[in-house]
């Protein structure tokens, strides 16, 4: 959490039971003498290919969740009001990745195979729950 966030507060780092296995007295990791900060936006970008406008959008939806101090984390509702969920996913356009990053030709029949899927689990998304279609 350290590497998305941040320095923890020393206060936080130093308050668990085990925080002298993982921290010194000043708060700083016991094992780990150099840690890089990778934000959250740029992990989604750079290990799991989001764009950078989704990636955005769902890191600044969840580093206020994932925030070390419970007071400053954001309440449901306030979360339900945020913009990434507000919109809903009909709102929103779907983004396309740059042309570089698209995956390689695939054939007419995995293709269909996908469109099929997609199709699929469009469908089961659309089931009620007690079965009642």
């Amino acid at each position: 959490m350290m590497e998305l966030l941040g320095m923890m507060p020393r206060k936080i780092a130093l308050g668990g039971r085990y925080s002298r296995a993982f921290f010194n007295r000043y708060g700083d990791l016991r094992h780990i003498r150099r840690l890089k900060f990778w934000p959250l936006h740029k992990v989604l970008i750079e290990k799991y290919n989001f764009n950078e406008r989704d990636a955005k959008d769902i890191a600044d939806f969840l580093v206020p969740v994932l925030d070390f101090v419970p007071e400053k984390r954001p309440t449901a509702s306030q979360l339900l009001q945020h913009p990434w969920i507000d919109a809903g996913p009909l709102l929103r356009e779907p983004c396309v990745p740059p042309t570089d990053q698209r995956q390689p030709s695939v054939s007419e029949k995995q293709r269909k195979e996908r469109d099929e899927k997609e199709e699929m689990a469009v469908g089961l998304g659309n089931m009620a729950i007690d079965g009642a279609a």
